[in-house]
């Protein structure tokens, strides 16, 4: 199996620090949100800064807004590829062996050797891209503006 090889631990030991890192600050950024919000609110209303909604979709604006985005859709991300990749590693191994009864088990794609080795680690590069690809994408998608320009919207 691929995840004998030392390798895969040096790559996944950093990743898994780098994901629990954006998960934790991601959990510290979402935590008071709420709070710094209404005091938010609260002052712009005692000094005559009204934003000219009420409070609740004020908050809810201001949240969306203000949270942590970078970091949940990186931790997202790093976690999605952590658990991903046995999946995918199995899936690629799987269809090499399928390849490789297909032609014949011909030496070319015998497992264990170096067409086998490349098949499977840009496998994995490419599955990797593709789910940073995608998180990159809603990313970008799901940006909202600035805060003031979200409560001309409502």
């Amino acid at each position: 199996m691929v995840y004998g090889d030392i390798v895969l631990y040096l790559i996944f030991g950093p990743l898994l620090l780098m994901a629990v890192a954006f998960s934790l600050r991601a959990l510290i950024g979402l935590r008071g949100l709420r709070a710094e919000a209404e005091a938010d609110y609260d002052y712009r209303v005692a000094n005559g800064l009204h934003p000219g909604v009420e409070e609740s979709p004020f908050v809810e604006t201001y949240i969306r807004v203000s949270r942590p985005r970078g970091a949940i859709h990186a931790a997202v991300a790093l976690w999605a590829v952590l658990l991903a990749t046995p999946v995918i590693a199995a899936v690629l191994e799987f269809l090499l062996e399928l390849l490789w009864q297909a032609s014949g088990q011909s030496r070319v794609f015998e497992p264990g050797y170096l067409v086998w080795a490349f098949f499977i680690f840009f496998g994995l590069l490419g599955a990797w891209a593709a789910i940073g690809y995608a998180v990159a994408r809603r990313y970008h998608r799901r940006a909202p503006g600035r805060l003031e320009d979200e409560l001309r919207l409502l």
